[in-house]
């Protein structure tokens, strides 16, 4: 019975660089996939928000496709589907990280565009700015701190996301876990300390993007609206 259960830490101590090994993986592998899916939904978000319908087209059909496919199975497609490409497993992990929350990303940048009030981009065009940049200066300041409590959910899921990325074979967080639970039976002990840093990571995340001008704010007041 788990009252009679004696935690033992000390095989958990000595796998510890093991575990900084998984946890240098899952920083990478979130790291990397948090660069991609930010470039991706920055693109296809703006896309999705332009007057163009042919672009609000594509953006819509690529947010759809990769949204509706789980994340586990767009692993598989890049590792096992597309194994003749000879990617390797942190390749495969980050690709499948990065399209499947680009999208996710994609669908926040494009309502965090479409809350900025149109007349901001009107005096940007006629103080001289080109469109691109009155975008750049202009409509994305505004719009990143409106979606950054968005954000901030969507980095700290990609987080937690990264440890499918153990099916793949990638030596993370959750694989090493696997590895030192099968080695030392101490299956309470390795769990308990992956939840842990799994939940700094996470809160860090969290933290860090809430730092972005007036994002606090933009959070307080989506609190304030829901009550």
């Amino acid at each position: 019975m788990l009252t009679n259960y004696r935690f033992n830490w000390a095989p958990i101590w000595d796998a510890r660089d093991l575990i900084a090994s998984g946890l240098a993986m899952t920083i990478a592998v979130s790291l990397v996939s948090l660069a991609i899916s930010i470039v991706i939904g920055l693109v296809v978000g703006s896309a999705g928000a332009s007057g163009s319908r042919p672009a609000r087209a594509l953006a819509a059909v690529f947010v759809d496709i990769m949204r509706n496919i789980p994340l586990l199975i767009h692993m598989y497609v890049w590792y096992m589907a597309l194994a003749f490409l000879r990617l390797p497993a942190f390749t495969c992990a980050v690709l499948g990280l990065s399209l499947y929350s680009g999208a996710y990303v994609a669908e926040v940048v494009r309502a965090g565009i479409g809350a900025v009030r149109r007349g901001q981009m009107q005096a940007a065009l006629a103080a001289g700015l080109t469109r691109f940049k009155a975008m750049r200066l202009v409509v994305y300041p505004q719009a990143l701190r409106m979606i950054a409590p968005s954000l901030a959910s969507l980095f700290s899921q990609l987080i937690k996301d990264s440890s499918l990325a153990s099916v793949i074979a990638v030596s993370e967080l959750t694989y090493e876990a696997g590895a030192i639970d099968g080695q030392t039976f101490r299956t309470f002990e390795v769990y308990i300390t992956i939840s842990i840093l799994y939940l700094i990571l996470v809160t860090a995340a969290s933290q860090l993007v809430m730092l972005v001008p007036g994002a606090r704010n933009e959070a307080s007041s989506a609190r304030f609206a829901d009550a």
